[in-house]
């Protein structure tokens, strides 16, 4: 009875451990995925952040205003992140290496096409849109396979990832730069055209992982045509010497096929923390149990592909609507929304303040690469203290975004070059922040099990304010002054923060009527119950 009771209780352990999914390399050929990720990063953020460079020559050319011409760096950056949702389902049906290898093949001809372009409208279409469209795809692809490869060690090899964006932001400036004095911005365009086709090289990197997965074995024994025992032909049964049968196998072995990990089947794939503060985590027995309480693989393999009756279905297990009744998420996106109407603002705008001041342009460019280093020293010191579990991870977004504001408003005040260097110094230190604590504040806040679509959501309105925000503020700047417009766009800076500072009573005040629906009387009628 003992031994038998054994077995029992040892079956489901071994079934569990079979059917289970094995774990992320967190390692190995994983920081070849990081390399990737890395180069990705810097790809689109550096090229989108280096926009401003150009803006001079594109309105000399064109013959247009500086505010009409920063629509189409707005769209490159907007559209990016506004087809964020479609590229996850993209991503997740055909994988990281489809997606972000077609996105630089359509990035780059975007870019090497923009020079044929004969119009503002149509360099909008074809630089903007359509190199967002290529750039959403590659960046998608770079931000979840670190996740996808990653489990213990996911927050050091996340935070190497994303400081591909700062160190872009670092080379193309100065590179853009060089290329437009060189070449002028046509040739520009065509090097950074043949710059983003490398993409390719680093999306063929982004390799699934793969994992076996055995099939049950059955073997049917038969007497006289009738079945008489069924079971594992790897287990052994004593009656069966005493048969005269006839043995068919329907499975021999126990044969195993490989299945491909859809990038998007674990709920913390896009969590840059330390999975260690996850409450998910620490109610666990194990990291394998963790690991498997995470997964949410589809059984049927129709379910993500784009060209079915499914379609609706797909957003909106991507995409849960439901967060919008959440007030807590509602101040999230807005604040998220108004703060990157004014966020590429220093970008784009720098050189054009500095010229009234008489600093040299490559002097202004130096600018842009400041920003870009302290942005990356930022990511990297902020994901540090955000690993510490008593953080109030709150309180350092809050500090961040308030510094920001003061920051991007002290531009307007500026008029030498030291003081040029104080500001963008500071904001680029304190843009770090806002921008990596992300993923931990949406867990935080609104639960690790809506991450995925809290995250799509919010890069829609993230997208929609960078789409607003350079062509708006060129209008206030070409109508009164670049000094107007800085002060604008801190304005939404502040109000972002704010709103940003609310969320604990918000959230507080949530609580309490939902303590208190919980404690209303229920009126039971005793006669009708009777």
């Amino acid at each position: 009875m003992t031994n038998d009771n054994s077995k029992e209780n040892h079956q489901p352990e071994e079934s569990e451990h079979e059917d289970s999914i094995p774990a992320p390399p967190d390692g190995g050929y994983g920081w070849v995925i990081v390399f990737a990720s890395f180069i990705c990063n810097m790809l689109v953020d550096g090229i989108i952040y280096c926009f401003g460079i150009f803006l001079k020559d594109l309105s000399i050319h064109y013959k247009e205003s500086e505010a009409k011409l920063a629509w189409v760096g707005s769209l490159l950056a907007g559209v990016t992140m506004l087809v964020g949702p479609g590229v996850s389902v993209v991503t997740n049906k055909y994988g990281c290496r489809i997606s972000c290898m077609s996105g630089a093949i359509i990035a780059s001809a975007s870019f090497a096409l923009s020079t044929l372009c004969p119009s503002v409208e149509l360099l909008m279409f074809v630089y903007g849109v359509c190199g967002g469209i290529g750039f959403g795809l590659m960046y998608v692809p770079a931000v979840v396979c670190v996740g996808y490869y990653f489990e213990s060690k996911r927050s050091l090899a996340t935070g190497i990832a994303v400081c591909g964006s700062g160190v872009g932001t670092i080379v193309f400036a100065p590179f853009g730069r060089y290329l437009l004095v060189t070449f002028g911005w046509k040739g520009a365009n065509l090097v950074l055209a043949a710059v983003c086709l490398s993409g390719v090289i680093f999306g063929f990197l982004m390799k699934p992982i793969e994992y076996k997965k055995p099939e049950k074995t059955v073997t049917m024994v038969y007497q006289n045509g009738t079945p008489a025992i069924m079971g594992d032909l790897k287990k052994s049964y004593t009656s069966l010497t005493d048969l005269s049968a006839s043995r068919h196998s329907l499975a021999s072995n126990k044969s195993k096929k490989s299945q491909v990990l859809p990038p998007l089947a674990r709920q913390d794939v896009l969590y840059t923390g330390s999975i260690r503060n996850l409450k998910e985590y620490q109610s666990q027995k194990s990291l394998h149990d963790f690991r498997q309480s995470m997964l949410n693989i589809p059984t049927d393999k129709s379910k993500y592909s784009v060209s079915s009756s499914r379609l609706c279905r797909i957003f909106g297990d991507l995409l849960d609507l439901s967060l919008i009744k959440n007030p807590v998420f509602i101040v999230i996106i807005l604040l998220n929304f108004m703060g990157f109407i004014a966020l590429y603002i220093p970008f784009v705008f720098i050189g054009e303040a500095t010229e009234k001041d008489d600093i040299s342009k490559d002097q202004s460019t130096l600018l842009i690469s400041l920003m870009g280093i302290t942005n990356t020293v930022g990511r990297i010191v902020c994901g540090f203290i955000a690993d510490f579990p008593k953080v109030n991870t709150l309180l350092v977004n809050n500090v961040c975004m308030i510094v920001m504001s003061i920051a991007l408003g002290g531009i307007a005040f500026c008029h030498h070059y030291i003081s040029y260097v104080a500001v963008t110094f500071i904001y680029g230190s304190a843009m770090a922040g806002y921008i990596s604590l992300t993923s931990i504040l949406l867990v935080e806040f609104l639960g690790l099990e809506k991450l995925t679509s809290a995250f799509g959501l919010l890069i829609l309105f993230r997208g929609s304010g960078a789409l607003i925000g350079p062509p708006v503020h060129g209008l206030i700047m070409k109508s009164f002054s670049y000094s107007h417009g800085f002060l604008v766009a801190s304005g939404f800076l502040t109000i972002s923060s704010l709103l940003s500072c609310s969320i604990p009573f918000i959230r507080k005040i949530k609580r309490n009527n939902t303590k208190d629906r919980s404690l209303e009387p229920v009126n039971l009628n005793v006669e009708e119950a009777a």
